[in-house]
């Protein structure tokens, strides 16, 4: 059931979907009309309600046929069937690799979590993110194309190939097939006699005041100036954490406060939804980096087969892997340290470029613009820890994004300190 708010008041009013449709409904929806999938709320305008609550968007598509997942359901379990093959022969290659301590515990869970999630989206029948698990799976086929690599396509087992062609077959399935979340609660609404302009009308965020972009840029400017000058000026770790706590949380309220606006307020925690925007930032992370890391390492592998591997390019990647293996040992040398990686920075970071950066740029320009930019953003700010990996940095920063657009503050925070946490495991 639906509960639907009426304009007048009163108690929300639970209706049938079929009861809400533009065609043969008894029920006018406006998309103005707070609606919500419990009684208890939270009532959220339609098209809003739609693209935030998953349960939501599956009582309508259950009973409101749209085109987009009539098409995908028919081929959905067949996607299933082809995905779980290199998902099943990846987590006994681990189970191997981990017991002949080949590859550290961490790897493997970050191999389960991927698969997880890929099963998780195939056996909905209305998909979340699709292309979350489209990411996974590449990373998966990118882990069967540097076996191929590393031994040179020459005797490689049947197996390989067939976990290798079954990712990107599934792959190639899922994003030709699935239907995105936007495009999914766009074909309900039109169920429901909303338009798209009066869905945007309702969805726009209102626009941030003109001193808060401005205040929002130099604050995440200046975030790794302000560590620079601690270190230099011979300030211990201890103090540098600190300081960076106090600047996470003192500068974005100052910022908001100069620029009239009242300081950010996370609204009631929602834990289910907390967790799935920590598990779908953590998978997308993992898959993007990981999936990066090994397409590079395959393609440096056929390329040095093929004897068209230069000198050059094999001491930066030599370079690459050093620089970040640097860091790690860097990060585990003092238990301090080690807190301050995976806390101390994780939230100060998290508050600067998520919560105000972030916030400010797609308030002002949409989405996707202020996910990429304030990821690109968060990668220059490393500038002075990474050279040669600093395209890893932006990645991170655009699956930190996508926790933040998903589950607030607290979700980006918990993916970062997990992620960084995985990293010194």
């Amino acid at each position: 059931m639906v509960h639907v708010r009426s304009d007048e008041g009163g108690p929300p009013r639970p209706c049938s979907p079929s009861e809400l449709a533009a065609e043969g409904g008894i029920v006018q929806l406006r998309a103005e009309t707070p609606v919500a999938s419990s009684d208890h709320g939270p009532f959220e305008p339609v098209p809003v309600a739609l693209e935030r609550d998953a349960s939501l968007r599956d009582t309508f598509a259950a009973a409101l046929a749209i085109p987009s997942l009539r098409a995908w359901n028919r081929v959905r379990w067949l996607v299933a069937l082809v995905a779980a093959i290199p998902l099943v022969l990846l987590l006994e290659l681990d189970r191997e690799l981990v017991l002949k301590h080949a590859i550290g515990s961490g790897r493997a869970l970050v191999d389960v979590l991927l698969a997880s999630y890929v099963v998780f989206e195939l056996t909905r029948r209305t998909p979340r993110f699709p292309g979350v698990a489209a990411a996974a799976l590449v990373a998966v086929g990118m882990r069967w194309l540097l076996v191929v690599g590393r031994l040179c396509w020459r005797g490689v087992h049947w197996t390989v190939w067939l976990g290798l062609g079954c990712a990107l077959i599934a792959t190639t399935a899922i994003l030709a097939f699935a239907p995105s979340r936007e495009r999914t609660a766009l074909e309900l609404l039109g169920k429901l006699g909303i338009s798209r302009s009066e869905a945007y009308a309702v969805t726009r965020p209102s626009e941030p005041p003109p001193r808060l972009l401005g205040g929002a840029i130099i604050a995440a400017s200046l975030l790794p100036l302000f560590l620079y000058a601690l270190r230099h000026a011979g300030a211990g770790l201890f103090v540098q954490s600190i300081g960076l706590l106090a600047y996470g949380v003192i500068v974005p309220i100052f910022v908001r406060r100069s620029s009239g606006e009242a300081p950010e307020r996370e609204g009631k925690l929602a834990p289910a939804k907390t967790l799935f925007a920590v598990a779908l930032g953590l998978v997308f992370t993992a898959a993007m980096l990981q999936g990066s890391r090994l397409f590079i390492d395959a393609g440096t592998q056929i390329a040095q087969c093929a004897g068209k591997l230069d000198d050059a390019a094999r001491q930066l990647s030599l370079r690459e892997a050093a620089e970040v293996a640097r860091r790690i040992a860097d990060a585990r040398a003092t238990t301090m340290l080690g807190a301050m990686t995976v806390a101390v920075v994780p939230l100060a970071e998290e508050r600067v470029y998520r919560g105000l950066l972030m916030d400010a740029l797609v308030r002002k320009y949409g989405k996707s613009y202020g996910l990429f930019a304030s990821a690109a953003a968060f990668g220059i700010a490393h500038l002075g820890v990474y050279e040669v990996a600093l395209w890893q940095t932006l990645l991170l920063g655009i699956g930190f994004g996508l926790a933040y657009a998903e589950g607030g503050i607290v979700a980006s925070f918990a993916v970062h300190a997990l992620w960084n946490l995985l990293q010194l495991a």
